[in-house]
């Protein structure tokens, strides 16, 4: 029974042994005949393609140099208005307000005047008395002058008397009583001329006493009227009101500041300036002349940005020890370049303008306009390279060309050598860039290669 059985096993295992034999060399016909069939390739050269880049000319020209710096405007006549006399305040002006304009010689603020009206009218008194004893004492001068020719005369009549006497006592045609009498008579006469004349004397020193009396009522009264006028508080320019601190009513003293005003059209910015940067507007100072410079409104760019005309006006005369900049000043001008309204004659249409116009803390920027040089080449920034080195097509390929850099300021390159007209400088990026690599160059959006440049 165990012969059979292993003959039917080894029979079923070489069944199934033949038939994976047959579909393995089914298989491999049918990979065969799909070999036969698939078409040879065609052999293709690989060409290597240059890189493709942007190019532009280079031109050059003239070039404003320029200084840019930041600063607040602030006035560049700012007075504290305060009182030199003391009382009540009985006027105030409307306009005497905050951001208020005010006009030239405008009464901006009075103080009681009913005091310092009398004691001016005192003081005149006091003046027209002086006088009159001036008056008086040149009255009693010409009476004493008078008096003097009077007793002039007396005395040359008793003289004449005494003379007279004296000679008929000789002849003892008179008594001796009467030349006595005639004696006393000329010696009372020259008495009353010397007392005449002593108080003629006495009238100079009494006269500058008078003057003197007269002068200090001058004196009095120029006092008096000057804390008159001092009750009165005029505008000297035509300005804007920066602050008020007081009322209508309100008890002031000497000394108390009632507010500020400022110039109108008279701003200065402090602006300071890198040392490094000086090398630029220099030359205007070595020839004695100040740079102009332009002002706009930091921070603020647009089609209705304004600009402000501005000089420098003055240099400090010490560096700055902490950010070791050049502290200078300058002086904005009223002409204006750009949209805006123009300030007229009218209160109102000033007002309306000055909305519009700089105010005392703006911070604004300023453009320092320096030397103008020629000749130069104005690139991008981001088209130097590390060493100061700029990708240049010559005969189609790259060089890479050393230049001289003039400034580097903001997104721009000045370049003032190393760099010739109508030179082609790749303005897109070259990721691997070797020298004398062969480049393709886009031309009206196509790719030529090994243009003659």
């Amino acid at each position: 029974m165990e012969k059979p059985s292993r003959l039917k096993v080894v029979a079923s295992f070489l069944f199934r042994f033949l038939r994976v034999l047959i579909v393995l060399g089914i298989a491999c016909a049918i990979a065969f005949w799909l070999y036969t069939l698939k078409s040879k390739p065609e052999k293709k050269q690989l060409v290597r393609i240059p890189p493709s880049v942007r190019i532009f000319e280079a031109h050059s020209r003239s070039k404003v140099m320029t200084v840019e710096a930041f600063g607040t405007v602030s006035p560049r006549k700012l007075v504290k208005i305060a009182v030199e006399v003391p009382g009540r305040i009985d006027y105030l002006n409307p306009s005497f307000l905050e951001g208020g304009l005010i006009r030239n010689q405008d009464l901006l603020i009075q103080i009681d005047q009913r005091s310092y009206r009398l004691g001016k009218e005192a003081a005149a008194v006091r003046v027209n008395q002086a006088r009159v004893d001036i008056d008086s004492l040149n009255q009693e001068i010409k009476n004493l002058k008078n008096d003097i020719e009077l007793a002039k005369d007396n005395v040359g009549l008793s003289q004449k008397e005494l003379t007279r006497i004296a000679a008929l006592s000789k002849n003892q045609f008179a008594s001796k009583t009467s030349l006595d009498k005639a004696e006393q008579q000329h010696l009372a006469a020259r008495i009353q001329l010397q007392a005449v004349r002593n108080r003629l004397l006495l009238t100079p020193p009494m006269m500058a006493l008078k003057k003197s009396a007269l002068a200090m009522a001058n004196v009095e009264f120029n006092k008096a009227n000057l804390a008159l006028e001092r009750t009165r508080i005029i505008s000297g320019f035509d300005g804007f009101v920066l602050d008020k601190q007081t009322e209508v009513g309100e008890y002031v003293n000497p000394g108390q500041v009632l507010g500020s005003i400022y110039e109108k059209d008279a701003l200065d910015v402090e602006v300071r300036i890198p040392l490094e940067q000086m090398k630029w507007i220099q030359t205007f100072f070595s020839k004695g002349h100040t740079p102009e410079a332009r002002v706009s409104i930091a921070n603020f760019e647009g089609p209705g940005q304004r600009v402000w005309e501005a000089k420098v006006a003055r240099i400090k005369a010490k560096i700055d020890e902490k950010t070791r900049t050049l502290p200078m000043t300058l002086e904005i001008q009223t002409k204006i370049n750009g949209a805006g309204a123009k300030a007229s004659s009218s209160q109102g249409s000033l007002s309306q303008a000055y909305l519009f116009d700089l105010k005392p803390g703006t911070f604004v920027k300023c453009k320092i306009i320096g030397e103008t040089h020629e000749n130069i080449f104005v690139l991008p920034r981001h088209l130097l390279k590390p060493g100061d080195i700029l990708f240049i097509v010559k005969d189609g390929h790259l060089e890479m060309r050393p230049v001289k850099v003039l400034r580097k300021f903001e997104d721009e390159v000045y370049i003032n050598g190393g760099l010739n007209n109508k030179d082609k400088i790749i303005s897109s990026p070259l990721p691997g860039a070797i020298e004398g690599m062969q480049l393709t160059i886009k031309i009206n959006g196509e790719k030529q290669t090994g243009i003659k440049q």
